[in-house]
């Protein structure tokens, strides 16, 4: 019995039991109430947890390198969590549940309904919540998906069709809630008795028999039975709530500020049910909520809130600027595209043009940030101009957006822009994270306008507008998502535009006069991103060891010298994907071999993952690099070697030490050849 809350998000029940309400960075775990199975004192410690999920009795907490940590109840097996990377994570009753970093579901606990065996083929999952013994999940088309029990049609009674936005699992009943804002659930008669038929919702949530949502408004409403009369309907009044989460007798709230409210059993702790599950910290510094059975979870890592600044005049110069009047694209910024012959941008006519034909089918072209990125540790905001003149049933649009990896526009993004469909004009926003999905459309009655993109940063809030910077005009809030998933680090900056089959001329569609107008520009990211990487040696174990963590460096230097000799820094690494090119170097340790692995490539990892988790334990990004072919002039290589005797590895970008180990060693060192390219020192 999980009751997970989504705000605004097309993966729904993604971050599963959590509701992203903003935080500046990953956070801590709280919990309280019932504490029988530890649930409550066995609270994993850290700071690097992104998303939460509460089952009856135990906790599920998702951590910003992917793994996955589970505490409290294990009479099922519903902590022992499988070897992998996550993107999400839900939990049953006393099942759990996760979306691979590939899209697929992971399923382990108890499966008295085959709620674990049962789970549904394919790759294309982004959301995952779990029931009483039933479970429902969200495909990247907004299709909705359930297994298990169904002694109340809670599987059978799926609704279909696509557009749904968010899905959430009750004790025998379920929750969805479309693109449109508007509700739907299905299962248990008692829980989806009186679900709203009108207004706009942006958040849901499923309990024991009953139901909350949250409205477009910030205030709350009630649905379905509340037998044991725990007032569940007197909800807290207001319009100031950013999510809310409901368990089997109990319910909680999150502001805007971090701060808590909960009601229903609990408010006391007075003898069972009323264990204090609703009776939160008071603390106003929590970013996410999940409901157990008999007790809560919290997520730390929200700010105190600030009047954010509404830059409607610069406060500064503009230090990016482009009114596309010349006869050539600036070196401010690169083309890139999925087919540049059937659908590209060009600046033509004194403005940045999309063009297309028939045969550009699903596909984009984009007008990338190039030398340039925008500094997401302070406010910004940045605008541009639009006009699109087109109605067709043809899906054509165009649009501005951010992304953290310049190296990949496909999976962390967010996009504000314009187009039409179906005979309809639209505005229309899409937020897509490795954890969190969003996406939202209205009515356009204007050809032209203007795209405005405004961040706060104490909030952790970026503002999607036709309007004007800043919250008062925001049509859409993406909150926690720049400062805490994507850890405030550099942002590049894209124009673009894309269609499905529709044929666009010069004239029809076009930006122009795009300009950064407050906020910090930087030209070389590389001064703060570039950081030094640390090599150990163990006399001990004969092993080396990599490290870019100032902390984990100190921490060997000062607690661990007998076993590991410091050895000072060997090259330069990238602490994020700031500039295109750049991909996560990933980081093994061998408990049987003592040693440590560190791979660029995506199969190599996975097939650890997938073939050896007896062997290797993934330990997440350890910096970024380069692969080969893909590295600037004055990027270096790492040379890696396999050494046959302990099955360790060795790297080095030094090349006289590389000719000895290959000169001298040949029975002991095999050469693996490049590993990654990296900076020198």
């Amino acid at each position: 019995m999980k009751w997970s809350t989504i705000r605004n998000v097309l993966s729904a029940a993604v971050l599963v039991g959590v509701c992203a309400a903003g935080a500046s960075q990953a956070g801590e775990l709280k919990a309280w109430g019932l504490d029988r199975d530890g649930q409550v004192a066995n609270v994993p410690a850290g700071s690097d947890y992104i998303a939460i999920a509460a089952g009856d009795a135990h906790g599920l907490a998702l951590k910003s390198d992917g793994t996955i940590v589970a505490w409290g109840q294990n009479d099922d097996g519903e902590c022992e969590v499988p070897a992998g990377t996550y993107k999400a994570v839900g939990a049953g009753a006393d099942f759990s549940l996760a979306i691979r970093t590939d899209g697929t579901i992971a399923a382990w606990g108890y499966n008295g309904q085959r709620q674990v065996s049962g789970v549904p083929e394919g790759s294309d999952f982004v959301a995952v919540d779990g029931g009483e013994l039933f479970a429902v999940a969200l495909k990247s088309d907004g299709s909705i998906v359930a297994w298990g029990n169904n002694r109340w049609g809670q599987v059978s009674n799926v609704p279909a069709g696509t557009g749904f936005k968010a899905v959430v699992a009750g004790d025998d009943h379920a929750v969805a809630l479309r693109s449109d804002g508007s509700l739907v659930a299905w299962g248990y008669w008692a829980a989806t008795d009186g679900v709203p038929t009108t207004g706009t919702f942006t958040a849901i949530a499923a309990g024991g028999s009953f139901s909350l949502a949250l409205k477009s408004d910030g205030s709350i409403v009630w649905w379905g039975d509340d037998p044991y009369g725990y007032d569940f309907g007197v909800v807290p009044a207001g319009f100031d709530y950013t999510a809310v989460s409901a368990g089997y007798l109990h319910c909680l709230a999150l502001a805007r500020d971090g701060s808590i409210v909960g009601w229903g059993a609990g408010a006391s702790v007075s003898g069972h049910p009323n264990w204090g599950q609703a009776m939160p910290p008071s603390d106003s510094g929590f970013s996410a909520i999940a409901c157990g059975l008999y007790f809560s979870l919290g997520l730390t890592g929200k700010t105190e809130p600030a009047e954010p600044a509404e830059p409607n005049e610069p406060e500064v110069p503009a230090a990016i600027s482009d009114d596309f009047d010349g006869d050539r694209l600036s070196e401010s910024w690169t083309l890139s595209g999925d087919d540049l012959q059937s659908c590209r941008l060009e600046q033509a006519n004194g403005r940045l043009e999309l063009l297309t034909t028939s045969r550009a089918q699903g596909v984009s072209a984009y007008c990338v940030g190039a030398g340039w990125h925008v500094d997401a540790t302070g406010d910004f905001s940045f605008k541009v101009d639009y006009h699109f003149g087109l109605v067709s049933d043809t899906d054509g649009q165009i649009f501005i957006g951010i992304t953290p990896d310049a190296n990949d526009l496909s999976t962390r993004y967010v996009k504000l822009g314009v187009g039409c469909d179906r005979q309809y004009s639209y505005v229309w926003y899409e937020s897509i994270d490795l954890r969190d999905m969003q996406m939202d459309f209205n009515g356009r009655r204007s050809d032209d306008g203007t795209l405005y993109v405004s961040y706060n940063a104490a909030r952790d809030e970026l503002y999607l507008s036709t309007l004007g910077y800043g919250d008062p005009n925001a049509w859409a809030v993406v909150a926690g998502l720049v400062g805490r998933s994507w850890q405030g680090g550099p942002l590049t900056v894209f124009l673009g535009g894309g269609t499905d089959g529709l044929e666009i001329v010069s004239g029809d569609a076009w930006l122009d006069n795009f300009i950064v107008e407050t906020g910090g520009v930087s030209s070389d990211p590389a001064n703060d991103e570039i950081r030094d990487v640390y090599r150990f040696w163990s006399p001990v174990i004969s092993r080396h060891f990599y490290t870019m963590d100032t902390a984990e460096r100190d921490k060997l230097i000062k607690e661990y010298a007998a076993v590991w000799t410091y050895e000072g820094p060997v090259y330069k690494a990238a602490a994020s994907a700031f500039q295109k090119g750049l991909l996560p170097v990933y980081r093994f340790w061998s408990p049987i071999g003592e040693s440590h692995l560190y791979t660029i490539q995506e199969s190599e990892k996975d097939t650890l993952i997938r073939d050896y988790p007896d062997y290797w334990i993934f330990e997440g990004v350890a910096f970024y690099a380069y692969p080969e072919g893909s590295q600037p002039a004055e990027c270096l290589p790492v040379y890696r070697f396999w050494n046959v005797t302990d099955n360790s590895h060795f790297y080095t970008m030094d090349e006289s030490e590389r000719d000895k180990m290959i000169r001298e060693y040949p029975d002991i060192y095999v050469y693996e050849g490049v590993a990654f390219y990296a900076y020198g020192l």
